[in-house]
C-alpha cells in the first residue's frame, strides 16, 4: 500500500509493525522496530545490572535520526 507515512509524511510504500496501527515508510518503520528492540534489551541489561551505555547510544542515534527524518525538534519532542 502506498501513502503518506504517519511518522515523516513522505509518500512511500508503508508498512504496519504488528500490534501497531500507524503505517510508515520504510526507514520509520526500520527505526520504530529497532527502537522497540534496543528498548527491550536496555530494560534487560539495566534489571540484570549489566552496563547498558553502548545500547543507550543506539537507542538515542536512532531515535535522533528517526526526530529529523520527521521534522521534529529533539529538544522539544524528548523533553
Amino acid at each position: 500500500m502506498r501513502g503518506a507515512c504517519d511518522s515523516c509524511d513522505r509518500d512511500s510504500e508503508l508498512f504496519e509493525l504488528p500490534g501497531r496501527e500507524d503505517k510508515n515508510c520504510a526507514e520509520c518503520d526500520s527505526d520504530i522496530s529497532t527502537m522497540i528492540l534496543l528498548y527491550e534489551s536496555l530494560n534487560n541489561a539495566e534489571r540484570l545490572g549489566l552496563d547498558a551505555a553502548e545500547l543507550e547510544n543506539e537507542v538515542l542515534e536512532i531515535l535522533l535520526r528517526y526526530l529529523e527524518r520527521c521534522g521534529m525538534d529533539h529538544e522539544e519532542s524528548i523533553w
